[in-house]
This record gives structure tokens, C-alpha cells and sequence, in this order.
């Protein structure tokens, strides 16, 4: 008896570890890496980008993508439907293959799109486990979808390449999860990278190429984008929102004359807001540690009082550089980007009490200041410019 029991329970236990009943072979999945949104009049255009695993080899092999040779290793579904989620099962409906999200790298929003609202999207992002919020999301100067299928030669994906682009120009890229946080908190705006195609060679080349780059921030009020950040600026405002990774910048000679180009490989910056009454004044205080790239100057920087010099009209520029963008964000797009009113949320909650209902008019009187401490510890492997013979050199 005893043995017919423990048989029993054997054979039970065994019903429970058949777990294959549901399962789904690879084969009969289609993975997305990347996806786009586009508005046309009054419909969503998803547009996907689907891997070729078979097409998936080396740079430059046979079969590769992001290679020189060989099909591609992705290919593009587009469809419109009256919402997003309805445009995504347009596209299935033509796939012989499951869709599956939970790979997607990134996400891209058309400028049209972007410019009407965000907000009625990311319902499905939420409610549906499968999709990554960690999806890294970005705005594309045009149709989005003619990004998604542009060169990317030195990755397998213009996906991949977009990821990493996005990695490198913010310490903290924002994914779905960040965007929508931000979407939904008081005090701060959402800025996204903006995404456009730039020549990547002269014209009058027999192949002529474009690269995808970013080369802006796209600002947001609300849920809409109002306008777009460009230009140098875009750099030292991204170092202000303590966001910036390894910004450079051109700085004038001590004399005023030729360029001497410094990399800050360390920075940091902090808000802190001073409030007396009705008057607000935001103290942004950064750090930076930088290191000498290019000197096309006549200076010697060797000497100390060049160096003191060229560290004066660093933060000079600086300043001047946050100032111009800021006045952009205060006065034209009205887009707290830097989140003052946040900062003021975290360090005075009383305050932003009496402020929050009237922000969109306090935000553009606020007055700022910036102080900044810019250490160049590193001038490179000479301290002269190189090439110069000794006597056109000015040592102070």
C-alpha cells in the first residue's frame, strides 16, 4: 500500500512540471527594437522596427547590417489606426509573426505628433506589462519614421545608434518612465533629445550620406513641445539641468584672439532657490573640472597667469552661454526645462504653496544667478601650441 502511494504522489508531482503547454517557439515571434509615432491628420502612424535574426552577422559581412554589404538586418512595418495600441494591431494584422515589445530600445515622436499631445499615448506603455518603460524616448525633426530607417553604418540597428547617442549626450537618458514621471510632476517641464539627419559628407560626393544626430532639445510645456533648443547653448543648458556628461567648449585666447577648446570630463550642478516675498532668485552653482583639447592660440599655457586667464574666460563664457539659453526658456518657449519650481517644491514647500497656482507667470520673472568654479587640470602633452617656432609664442 505504502508503495502504490508514493507512486501516486510521483506521478502527481510530475503533472506539474510539464510546464510547455503554453509555449511560444522563437520562430513564431517578430521582435521589435525600435518604434515610432507619427500624427496624419486625425490618426497615430506606428511604425516598427522589426530584427531580421536571419540577416544578424558582423559588421561588414555578408548578411550583416550595419555593415557595408548585405541586406539589412531589420525591416520597417508602418500602419495608421485611431490610437496608438489600434495602429500596432494594424501592423500584426500583416505580420504572420507575434509582436514582442519587450525588447524596444527606443522611441521615437514625430515633431507634428509631439506638437498636439503626448499624453494620450502612454496608456498602453502602463497597461500593458510587455512594453519596456525603459524604452529611451526621443523627438525627430520631421517624420519620425524616415529616422528610423536612416543609415546607421557603425551599428546593426539606427535604433542602437540612437540609444547610444542618447547615452552620451545625458548622464540620465530619459525613458518612458522618467518621461512620463516628469509629465506628471509639478514644478518641471519635460526636454527630450531632438533627433534630425545632417549631411554626413560634402556635397557633390558620388555617395552622399546622412547621419542621424542630435542636435537640440526638444522643449516641452505640459504635454506639448513648444519649441526647440539649439546651438551651443543646448550644451551648457544640458550641464546646468546637471545632465551633461562630457560637454566642450571654444573659449577665446587671452587676448581675445584664436580658440582654445576645453572638455569638462567632471561636472556638477545644483539649484538652489532664494526667496524673499514674491521675488525669486535661482542660484545655480557648478562645478568643473576640465582639460585642454585644441590650442590655436599664440599662448604658452604653461605659464600660470595664461591658465588663470584662460580659466576666467571659460566661466565667462559659461555663463553667458546658460544666460542665452535661459532667456530662451524663460521669455520664448516659457518651459521650466531646469525645474525651478521643482527645486523650489524640495527645498520650500511652504513657499511653492503660495507660488504653484501662478508659476506660468512667476517663471519668467525669476532672476538667476550662476557661480561657477572651473578648474582646467589637464593641458595635454605640451604646454605650447605645437608647431610654432618659440619666437611666436607668448609665454604671458
Amino acid at each position: 500500500m505504502k508503495k502504490i502511494l508514493i507512486a501516486s504522489l510521483l506521478l502527481c508531482s510530475s503533472v506539474g512540471l510539464s510546464g510547455c503547454w503554453d509555449r511560444t517557439e522563437i520562430n513564431d515571434v517578430a521582435f521589435v527594437i525600435g518604434s515610432c509615432v507619427d500624427k496624419e491628420k486625425n490618426l497615430y502612424r506606428s511604425t516598427l522596427q522589426i530584427a531580421l535574426p536571419g540577416n544578424l552577422g558582423g559588421s561588414g559581412s555578408e548578411g550583416g547590417g550595419g555593415g557595408t554589404a548585405g541586406n539589412k538586418s531589420y525591416y520597417l512595418e508602418s500602419k495608421t489606426g485611431v490610437t496608438l495600441r489600434n495602429s500596432n494591431m494594424e501592423v500584426q494584422a500583416g505580420n504572420s509573426r507575434n509582436l514582442s515589445f519587450a525588447h524596444r530600445r527606443t522611441l521615437l515622436l514625430g515633431e507634428e505628433f509631439a506638437r498636439e499631445n503626448v499624453a494620450p499615448m502612454l496608456d498602453q506603455f502602463a497597461r500593458i506589462p510587455q512594453n519596456r518603460l525603459s524604452s529611451l524616448v526621443a523627438v525627430t525633426e520631421g517624420p519620425a519614421y524616415k529616422i528610423m530607417d536612416a543609415s546607421a553604418p557603425m551599428e546593426q540597428f539606427p535604433s542602437e545608434m540612437i540609444r547610444e547617442l542618447m547615452n552620451q549626450f545625458t548622464k540620465r537618458p530619459v525613458n518612458l518612465k522618467l518621461f512620463a514621471n516628469d509629465l506628471l510632476s509639478e514644478g518641471i517641464d519635460v526636454s527630450l533629445p531632438y533627433i534630425s539627419l545632417q549631411e554626413a559628407v560634402p556635397e557633390g560626393l558620388k555617395d552622399e550620406k546622412k547621419n542621424i544626430q542630435i542636435t537640440g532639445l526638444a522643449l516641452f510645456k505640459g504635454d506639448r513641445m513648444v519649441g526647440v533648443l539649439k546651438g551651443q547653448e543646448v550644451r551648457m543648458i544640458n550641464l546646468a539641468m546637471n545632465q551633461a556628461t562630457s560637454p566642450d567648449m571654444l573659449v577665446s585666447g587671452p587676448d581675445g584672439k584664436g580658440y582654445v577648446t576645453i572638455k569638462f570630463t567632471e561636472n556638477v550642478a545644483a539649484l538652489k532657490p532664494i526667496i524673499r516675498g514674491d521675488q525669486i532668485t535661482m542660484r545655480i552653482s557648478i562645478l568643473a573640472k576640465g582639460a585642454v583639447i585644441e590650442n590655436n592660440t599664440d599662448y604658452s599655457l604653461g605659464a600660470k597667469k595664461n591658465m588663470s586667464l584662460l580659466e576666467q574666460n571659460a566661466s565667462k563664457e559659461m555663463i553667458q552661454q546658460i544666460h542665452s539659453g535661459l532667456r530662451l526658456l524663460q521669455e520664448k518657449y516659457h518651459s521650466d526645462t531646469l525645474g525651478f519650481g521643482r527645486a523650489i517644491q524640495q527645498k520650500n514647500p511652504r513657499a511653492w504653496e503660495r507660488f504653484k497656482g501662478r508659476w506660468d507667470e512667476i517663471y519668467p520673472t525669476v532672476k538667476v544667478v550662476i557661480d561657477t568654479n572651473l578648474h582646467i587640470e589637464n593641458i595635454g602633452a605640451v604646454d605650447k601650441p605645437f608647431g610654432r617656432r618659440d619666437k611666436e609664442i607668448k609665454h604671458d
